[in-house]
């Protein structure tokens, strides 16, 4: 990963820096399964885009029936090598206003 990141400060890659220093284990990330609903035919589908133990009917009904303190990272053994995009970049941007150096390298990606 660190091979994609050097790129990124050459060519745009649409994932957020601090997205890849997650990915080159620079920052700890917890993931937000909830960050990027997936809905298809079946319903809307959870916990999360590659786990499915489950659809609804309705959005509230997936958000508020489900047991998200089950999932993540030392929780659900399927989770266990997760770093997947869908999970994680919601966490970026729930964060991001949690720190000035977050904001900054953010502004400043967004705006490159």
């Amino acid at each position: 990963f660190s091979f994609i990141y050097e790129l990124s400060k050459k060519y745009k890659i649409m994932n957020t820096p601090i997205y890849l220093k997650f990915l080159k284990g620079e920052r700890d990330l917890m993931c937000t399964p909830w960050g990027n609903p997936t809905r298809n035919y079946l319903g809307w589908k959870g916990p999360c885009y590659l786990i499915t133990d489950a659809y609804f009917e309705t959005f509230k009904e997936f958000m508020d029936t489900t047991d998200w303190d089950r999932y993540g990272t030392g929780k659900d053994p399927r989770c266990r090598n997760c770093m997947m995009h869908c999970g994680f970049e919601p966490t970026v941007v729930l964060e991001t206003g949690k720190s000035f150096k977050d904001v900054y390298e953010m502004a400043r990606w967004s705006l490159s």
